[in-house]
C-alpha cells in the first residue's frame, strides 16, 4: 500500500472512530405549536416540546403593541422555571421566582 493510500485509510478510520463515540440523540418532538393571526394586529402563540419546554404569547395593536405570555421550562439542575410578562407602553415587566428583585431605594427627601 502506497503512504497516500496509508494515510487516507488512517484518516478513515479516525473519522469512523469519532463518529462511533459521538452518542445519537433523538429530535425532540414539538407536541403542540399553534398560531393564529387576525386582521387587526392581533395575535397568538403556543408552544410545546417533547423536553418539557412551553411557550405562550398574546398581543394586539391598540395605541402601541401590547404583549403578554411566558414561558416555562426545568433548569439543568432539575428546578422548575416559570416567567411570565407584560410588554406595554410601560415597558417589558417580566415575573417569576428565578428573577432577582433589586433593594428597594432608599427614601430622601428633597429640600424644600
Amino acid at each position: 500500500m502506497s503512504h497516500p493510500a496509508q494515510a487516507g485509510l488512517l484518516l478513515l478510520s479516525v473519522l469512523v472512530s469519532e463518529a462511533a463515540e459521538s452518542p445519537y440523540s433523538a429530535p425532540i418532538p414539538i407536541l403542540k405549536d399553534d398560531r393564529t393571526q387576525d386582521a387587526y394586529g392581533g395575535y397568538s402563540f403556543d408552544f410545546e416540546s417533547g423536553n418539557g419546554i412551553v411557550r405562550q404569547e398574546s398581543g394586539k395593536e391598540s395605541d402601541g403593541q401590547a404583549k403578554q405570555g411566558g414561558w416555562r421550562y426545568e433548569s439543568p439542575e432539575g428546578v422548575p422555571v416559570e416567567i411570565s410578562f407584560v410588554a406595554d407602553q410601560g415597558g417589558y415587566q417580566p415575573q417569576g421566582a428565578i428573577i432577582p428583585v433589586a433593594p428597594p431605594l432608599p427614601y430622601q427627601r428633597s429640600g424644600n
